[in-house]
């Protein structure tokens, strides 16, 4: 045979011994990870570790050995889940109540309620822990900033007292010529080396055509010795300081933003912006209608009588009932989409709730733990760190309500549908989820329904606002009123006159709901105004402590050089003098405008 004929042979069954090996370990490799999910350990498995992971791709028939059949799936009462989501469809099992505003055997109307019950209750209690949490926030960065301008003055205070020690008084002729040069809008900063510039420019060509007088009229010796002391208490305080500014950042990037992205808002705050743009445009002009109606007319009133308050409030109540309409349409149809796909592979609707649940508590459990972890792990002494400790203390309350909502669905599934949701066989519905799906794919589409059904829960607390007001009014104004006592018509319900002192009392109610839909009480989310302002300042009076210190450093240097001055060529000595006299007067003059 002809060697290269031989050789080749050879590459391939070496080819495809090494193939068939690993082919082996990746089948050794999907196993585990299987295995891995099935056994209930966390479906995040890091796999970044596990070289073989790496580029896994997850398919149905990867794990369809390790799901239970829906025949072996089955309730206390020995009734198998497929039997009972039959039972639903043909009506013999009540889910909804008479109450209920929807078909009371529909499993998906079912799945609406519980996310309005089960996430958003309690929507307003949430929204004030936060609010709370970033008036701390709002607080300890005053707190910072009053810190750090007490910390500058005391530096400013020691500098300038330095000065007047070596210097004397500048002349009125300089006095004058460093005032025009300076002018009112000369900015002092540090470009991208490190070195002081003046309205951009280097001192050397800032001070180009001044006319100063160089003389160095000096109290005594100068003393470098001293100045470096000085520097170096500055140098010790702003790297005191710094440390404490890039921690505070640190910890309002990592846990301030995700203190906003806490169940249950969460969802609210995560919808595609873009997707919900017909309701955020729609909740603006409801609520525009709605404080002009109910608020603007009432305190214009206020200021000019005290006489009862009428009120016309028939755009409003119509706006509202179109907009449930609308809502509930958009709702039904979104959560229609969510099961069709997921039924695709669970194939029933009751598995389909079951196993959306059990899946969002159960990332939502990881994601919570992982933060609480990495909160403990930045700080051994919580109750020292304000803003790790109060973040802690929402994310522990957080774990508190995830907990209390996945209690309250198992014993509502448990009550009935009979079963036990820490079964494990009921619990390999959830598993397949991870199999089928990306996290991102599921939660996004949850979020543009939980957002929906939170506006519509909003909507409704206005809708019941107008029912009082409805019902107020009729305690005062008769449904029928009669015309030259003979004959009777309806009045209408839209046309309201309660008493000033009535009114006043239910306009709190309103602002109440006002204030509870306000979730976007921090202006930009991600980007607080308030709070990045604060930081700005916080950086901007550091910048004036840096440049503080930059100023003392240089003044020590032409100090030295001025020393020994037959060293320089007369443009040198020049520039040295002049830069001399222009330091002692930005420290004596130092202004918070010349900072930006």
């Amino acid at each position: 045979m002809n060697p290269n004929a031989r050789q080749m042979d050879n590459q391939k069954g070496n080819q495809k011994g090494n193939q068939m090996g690993n082919q082996r370990i990746r089948k050794k490799n999907y196993n585990k990870t299987a295995n891995v999910i099935f056994q209930g350990i966390n479906p995040y498995l890091d796999i970044k570790n596990e070289q073989g992971f790496k580029k896994i791709h997850w398919h149905r028939n990867l794990s369809n050995e390790w799901y239970i059949k829906d025949d072996n799936i089955v309730n206390d009462s020995g009734v198998t889940i497929r039997e009972v989501d039959h039972r639903i469809n043909r009506g013999e099992i009540s889910i909804g109540s008479s109450s209920y505003d929807g078909d009371k055997y529909d499993v998906r109307n079912l799945f609406v309620k519980l996310v309005e019950e089960l996430f958003f209750s309690n929507y307003g209690e949430c929204l004030q822990m936060e609010k709370a949490l970033y008036l701390s926030m709002q607080l300890l960065l005053k707190e910072l900033q009053d810190n750090i301008s007490k910390d500058f003055e005391d530096i400013l205070h020691v500098a300038k007292d330095h000065i007047n020690k070596f210097f004397k008084n500048t002349s009125a002729h300089n006095q004058k010529e460093l005032e025009k040069i300076i002018g009112p809008d000369m900015t002092l900063s540090l470009n991208d080396e490190g070195n002081l510039v003046f309205n951009e420019k280097s001192l050397r060509r800032y001070l180009a055509l001044t006319k100063l007088q160089l003389n160095i009229d000096i109290e005594q010796e100068y003393s470098t010795f001293e100045n470096d002391a000085l520097i170096s208490d500055i140098q010790r305080r702003q790297s005191d300081l710094a440390r404490k500014i890039s921690k505070v950042e640190e910890h309002i990037e990592n846990y301030l933003h995700a203190a906003l992205h806490r169940f249950p808002l969460k969802y609210y705050r995560d919808s595609d912006s873009f997707a919900v743009m017909f309701e955020n445009n729609a909740m603006e002009i409801l609520e525009d209608h709605l404080h002009l109606h109910l608020y603007d007319k009432y305190v214009e009133h206020r200021e000019k009588s005290s006489a009862n308050f009428r009120i016309d409030i028939m755009t409003v109540d119509l706006f509202i009932q179109d907009m449930l309409s609308i809502l509930h349409h958009t709702i039904d149809y979104n959560v229609h989409t969510l099961f069709v796909k997921l039924n695709k592979h669970l194939n029933g609707d009751l598995k389909c709730l079951i196993a959306f649940f059990l899946y969002l508590f159960n990332i939502e459990k990881f994601r919570n733990n992982d933060i609480i972890k990495s909160i403990k792990e930045k700080s051994e002494d919580l109750e020292g760190n304000k803003i790790l400790s109060n973040a802690y203390n929402l994310f522990m309350i957080e774990k508190s309500e995830i907990n209390i909502a996945e209690t309250k669905f198992k014993i509502f599934v448990k009550s009935k549908f009979d079963f036990n949701l820490d079964d494990k066989k009921v619990r390999t519905l959830e598993k397949k989820l991870y199999d089928i799906y990306q996290n991102r794919q599921l939660i996004q589409a949850f979020n543009l329904i939980a957002y929906q059904i939170l506006i519509q829960r909003i909507v409704k607390d206005y809708a019941h606002f107008v029912e009082l007001l409805k019902t107020t009014s009729s305690i005062y104004q008769p449904s029928y009123q009669k015309v030259i006592d003979k004959f009777a018509f309806q009045g209408n319900e839209h046309f309201l006159t309660i008493p000033i002192e009535t009114y006043e009392k239910l306009v709190k109610e309103y602002l109440k709901i006002k204030d509870n839909r306000n979730f976007h009480f921090n202006d930009t989310l991600g980007d607080n105004r308030k709070i990045s302002n604060s930081l700005a300042h916080l950086k901007r009076k550091m910048n004036k402590i840096t440049i503080m210190m930059k100023i003392l450093k240089n003044l020590n240097e032409e100090m030295t050089t001025l020393k020994d001055v037959s060293k320089l060529t007369p443009g040198q000595t020049v520039r040295n003098k002049q830069a001399i006299i222009f330091y002692v007067h930005l420290i004596r003059e130092f202004k918070d405008d010349w900072f930006y």
